[in-house]
């Protein structure tokens, strides 16, 4: 199946190039084009989601740093586009997935979609929406199935995943990212940050952007995060007029 992509940019000659650069790059397509943040934002309201988003930093209205905070939750992957090259630490707090030089050449580009599509580590996690994840094992024909109604918490540790549960822990070689992916249709696990993944079927309390767990173990929301996880409150508490 194809990522599909949405582009935003101010810049007509940008639009056009990076949708003739996907056009060119197996594995994704070109959904839509927007010259402004706003209405991409309009778009992935309705939409909900979509793959990647690539995304211009020096635009009109809202500039590209506040548009990938509020563009994030909509989102598996971010990509930034800029001509300027002192945007590096800004993407890395917003958490953007890639970043790119205008004027992006076609080798460049295929290598940061092979380098998303892949997530480091080979093949993704298969999308499971029944009640468990199956997982590589210690051994390359070997694979655990883990109930999710039993998961605490997973947490990325380089180019592994750690998975902590109500009786005891596991550890295998993929990506947080393609754990995230395989968990979508799963409403009770939410990733915090860019190492952590919780189930609130064990969350005790939150206060402000702190998450306790009921075994009383503690986590942060980043900022990065903030928006995806306000969204997520919101929209499970009771009561009319909450949202």
């Amino acid at each position: 199946m194809e990522m599909k992509c949405i582009i935003i940019d101010d810049e007509n000659h940008t639009l056009t190039q990076i949708a003739e650069l996907i056009s060119l790059t197996p594995g994704i397509s070109h959904e839509k084009s927007f010259d402004n943040a706003i209405d991409a934002l309009t778009y992935l309201h309705v939409l909900k989601h979509v793959d990647i988003v690539f995304l211009d930093i020096e635009m009109p209205q809202i500039h590209g740093i506040e548009a990938a905070r509020l563009l994030r939750p909509y989102c598996d992957f971010l990509v930034l586009i800029t001509a300027h090259t002192d945007y590096g630490v800004q993407s890395f707090e917003i958490g953007a997935d890639g970043y790119l030089l205008k004027p992006v050449s076609e080798v460049k580009f295929i290598r940061q979609i092979q380098r998303l599509l892949q997530g480091g580590s080979g093949k993704p996690v298969s999308r499971n929406p029944d009640g468990f994840l199956l997982v590589k094992g210690g051994s390359k024909h070997k694979y655990l199935s883990i109930p999710l109604d039993q998961v605490l918490y997973i947490k990325s540790l380089s180019n592994y995943i750690q998975i902590f549960l109500t009786y005891g822990q596991h550890i295998s070689y993929h990506t947080l990212k393609h754990v995230e992916e395989s968990l979508r249709d799963r409403t009770e696990f939410l990733r915090i940050n860019r190492s952590e993944i919780i189930s609130f079927n064990y969350v005790k309390q939150v206060d402000g952007y702190q998450i306790v767990l009921r075994n009383e173990k503690k986590f942060i929301v980043s900022r990065s995060y903030k928006n995806q996880f306000d969204y997520f409150l919101r929209n499970r508490l009771p009561g009319p007029g909450v949202r």
